[in-house]
């Protein structure tokens, strides 16, 4: 190679490297953010005694937790579905698709009046939310190298994180000012925001059509690309114990999270006797210790490339915090503690990407993911309601809430201790069909 076009390499790689940590990478985040504010409202809507009171809702916390648990449903059936769109069209216009999608269903939620009207729009709302795994997964496999993918998906998927840590103060001071009615139409307006990004993302760093891969030097240099023809089906997927194993990590990850977030404040107001007002605080202050954390383990997986065993030492942690968090701590310390938390969850999300991109080819990103994302979260509608279910049947306590959270994340430990030894041999593998 001449010295002109290694400097001509040089200068796309550079600029490949620019435009994948200071446009792609920041455009998931804030779709990421933007997103979770739109699925935690209802955790506050929920804690509003004048809403309980409007919709004659007060003590049907079964009732209250399906409207995270139709939200999931939606929400799986939503990343199947946007998988194979985001495959066929692209992950570009399958992110603008769903924004809008978003930013309308907002609206049309701050206008019900039952709760049956509200369930269905909160499927719905899953359904349109459902592009975020594939469009995340996507440009994430597509624009950045094997080496990063943890750090990467870390990155994005924070956006749970902060975007709770953002929204809780956020939604309180509007549900304060403005009653829940008026801050679901200022949600749906938020709601809109990344669109203003996604417009200058593309699907991949260069024109693939007219360049192909010539101006993908470093994103290829550290994998084997599989050719479009190759496709992976469903049933393949199926048969690979890995892949099993990833969704079954997968559905305790997302099963905590929203549990977690959806009844934290309830917990906090009924259970702790805190304020509304006063619980902003400290919540705020646990899920920022969470986005931090959350990144430190993308960032260390990276660095180990030890991604299942990480992903097995964080669910054990959890599982031995979670209960001294919530009965032995003041009101104030659980809300940290239990905020804090939800790093967990948020990490193990990154890193089941990250291991998923190991096993299938680039051309199934999509589809993969619709299928372990999109199974897991249909699975997770029972966390919510079931943790609902066993503060009624307890008589109010959530010390049973929070043990079913602690065993789940038990299973998650041994399903990671599971794929430790084989996901090593998986990352020079090009089809799934090589290492079910």
């Amino acid at each position: 190679m001449s010295h002109d076009q290694t400097a001509q390499s040089v200068r796309v790689t550079d600029r490949i490297f620019n435009r994948r940590w200071l446009l792609v990478a920041p455009a998931l985040l804030l779709l990421w953010v933007v997103g979770q504010v739109d699925k935690i409202n209802v955790s506050l809507v929920i804690a509003d005694r004048p809403f309980l009171k409007e919709l004659n809702l007060a003590g049907h916390n079964s009732e209250l937790g399906g409207l995270m648990s139709t939200f999931f449903l939606g929400y799986g059936v939503g990343i199947f579905l946007w998988g194979l769109l985001v495959d066929r069209f692209g992950p570009r216009l399958c992110a603008l698709c769903g924004i809008l999608a978003w930013g309308a269903l907002m609206f049309m939620s701050s206008r019900v009046g039952g709760i049956n009207e509200f369930l269905l729009l909160r499927f719905l709302l899953g359904l349109a939310e459902g592009n975020l795994w594939p469009v995340g997964n996507t440009l994430t496999n597509r624009w950045f190298p094997v080496h990063e993918h943890a750090r990467a998906q870390s990155f994005w998927i924070t956006g749970s994180t902060l975007g709770t840590a953002i929204g809780v103060p956020i939604v309180s001071i509007l549900i304060l000012a403005q009653g829940w009615r008026g801050a679901l139409v200022f949600l749906s307006a938020i709601s809109l925001i990344p669109l203003f990004l996604f417009y200058f993302v593309s699907n991949w760093p260069s024109d693939h059509k007219a360049n192909g891969d010539a101006e993908l030097p470093e994103i290829n240099s550290d994998r084997k690309i599989v050719p479009a023809a190759a496709r992976v089906t469903f049933l393949e997927m199926l048969r690979s114990k890995s892949f099993l194993l990833i969704l079954t990590c997968q559905f305790t990850a997302t099963t905590t999270i929203f549990t977690m977030i959806q009844w934290l404040p309830t917990y906090l107001t009924v259970f702790r006797h805190v304020s509304f007002k006063a619980m902003a605080a400290p919540l705020t202050l646990g899920y920022a210790i969470a986005t931090v954390l959350s990144l430190a383990i993308g960032y260390i997986a990276d660095r180990t490339m030890q991604r299942a065993l990480t992903g097995a030492a964080i669910s054990l942690g959890f599982m031995i915090v979670v209960l001294p968090a919530c009965m032995v701590l003041s009101p104030s310390g659980s809300a940290v503690a239990l905020a804090a938390l939800i790093f967990v969850p948020s990490a193990l999300a990154a890193l089941n990407g990250a291991l998923i991109h190991t096993l299938l080819p680039a051309e199934a990103i999509a589809t993969g993911t619709g299928l372990y994302v999109g199974v897991a979260n249909i699975a997770s509608a029972i966390g919510p309601a079931l943790f609902g279910s066993l503060v009624t049947f307890l008589g109010g306590q959530f010390w049973g809430g929070f043990l079913f959270l602690a065993l789940l994340n038990a299973v998650g430990a041994a399903c990671y201790f599971a794929m430790s030894s084989p996901t090593k041999a998986l990352a020079s593998s090009p089809t799934i069909s090589n290492i079910a």
